[in-house]
């Protein structure tokens, strides 16, 4: 008759003290506590599989209590049942955890640096640098730091709608464009096993919203005569000094007609705009260049008498009427396709995010000079410090930018 093995109560294991060598505290089923020299107490379990004998390790005591330690030798001596060798299957897991750790290590910057060097070879210099900027500017502030196995096709599409909002259009295009090469090549060194890209239909995601933005001026040349057809301009004196100013602030339309003397401080160059005048319901100090503050102090020899820097020119108490600035650029040969009081601002952030390697201001400051709300209060808060300085910057170098096309 087998020997039967009495079951391991927690006193005696507690009580187990070292000896010379190591022994065994045997418990039942193949379970016992193999107690070490230097006083630790660790779990096995020993058991045939294919007539062989195998021992696993299982934990040490404490950390592993009597009851766990039967627990686990039960669902192994379930798993034997079934064929399966609990051995295998804990390699398995294992090996399937590192596989997992290893994955996380492959950024979507480790990947997309790695497809920028190999594809070095293949582009010009000029070109090679223009991507690297392409990632910094627009993609790397999302997902740098995503494991690209992580990424998601909503996450590109956020990307991607992102560019589009802000008029970026063709830069959204070739965003696209530089994102499926770098999938493209993630798939085929097996960093993905899909390209994510593909299941976008650009068409859909940059294409669907086209008719709500705003017709703007992009290309130099365009600019340019923009700006000689406003200097040009014969009609009333304060709706041409508006023009004037308004490429140089890009405010709203509402803004720069309703615009107030008290509002403007020549010392710290400043447009401090109510809230009430704002879109957001918060106040907006906006910096003003040198070319403004010069302007607004030609203009103020013609309206000081006026509350308004630009009244109507039917009556100095009210402020110029909605259709005047979009009348004045019909008479310049403009229509509604080409160019639109609002189209200032689509100028501006084009130019603005086209040239960030240059003026060196980041999209927030951007978005702060166009009053673009920022849904995080806390942030929100520090952002008004922060970004005033960048904001003095950044306008500094748009208004140097525009009169540098003209003179």
């Amino acid at each position: 008759m087998a020997k039967s093995t009495l079951p391991l109560t927690n006193t005696e294991i507690k009580n187990a003290k070292t000896k010379e060598k190591d022994y065994k505290l045997f418990d039942g089923g193949g379970l016992f506590l193999l107690v070490a020299t230097t006083g630790g107490k660790r779990w096995r379990l020993k058991f045939r599989f294919n007539n062989k004998e195998n021992i696993i390790a299982l934990g040490t005591y404490p950390s592993l209590s009597l009851k766990d330690a039967r627990e686990i030798r039960d669902n192994y001596k379930s798993m034997i049942a079934k064929g399966i060798n609990p051995v295998e299957e804990k390699k398995s897991k294992l090996e399937k955890i590192k596989f997992e750790e290893k994955k996380k290590e492959n950024t979507f910057l480790k990947v997309s640096q790695e497809w920028h060097q190999n594809y070095k070879t293949e582009v010009s210099e000029n070109y090679h640098i223009k991507l690297d900027r392409a990632l910094e500017n627009y993609i790397y502030p999302y997902i740098k730091n995503k494991p690209i196995e992580e990424i998601t096709r909503l996450d590109i599409i956020e990307i991607l709608q992102g560019l589009k909002n802000k008029g970026l259009i063709d830069t959204a295009s070739r965003v696209y464009m530089l994102l499926n090469k770098i999938y493209k090549y993630a798939v085929t060194l097996e960093y993905v096993p899909h390209n994510i890209i593909a299941d976008i239909e650009q068409r859909n995601i940059l294409g669907k919203r086209e008719k709500n933005h705003y017709p703007t001026f992009t290309k130099k040349e365009d600019i340019k005569g923009l700006l000689l057809a406003i200097d040009e301009y014969s009609g009333d004196y304060t709706t041409k000094m508006a023009l004037k100013m308004l490429p140089f602030v890009f405010v709203r339309s509402f803004n720069i007609r309703h615009c107030e003397w008290n509002e403007i401080n020549f010392e710290t160059k400043e447009w401090i705009i109510p809230a009430s005048k704002m879109k957001t319901k918060s106040e907006f100090i906006l910096p003003l260049s040198n070319y403004v503050i010069k302007l607004l102090e030609e203009v103020k020899k013609y309206t000081s008498n006026s509350k308004y820097v630009f009244p109507s020119f039917k009556d100095k108490n009210r402020p110029m009427s909605d259709n005047t600035l979009i009348s004045a650029l019909r008479r310049m040969g403009y229509t509604k396709e080409e160019f639109v009081p609002h189209s200032f601002r689509a100028m501006f952030s084009t130019i603005a995010y086209e040239n960030m390697n240059e003026h060196q201001c980041s999209g927030e400051v951007i978005e702060a000079l166009l009053a673009h709300k920022e849904t995080n209060k806390v942030k929100e808060a520090y952002n008004r410090a922060t970004y005033k300085q960048g904001m003095r910057k950044l306008i500094n170098w748009y208004s140097n930018y525009l009169n540098d096309l003209i003179y």
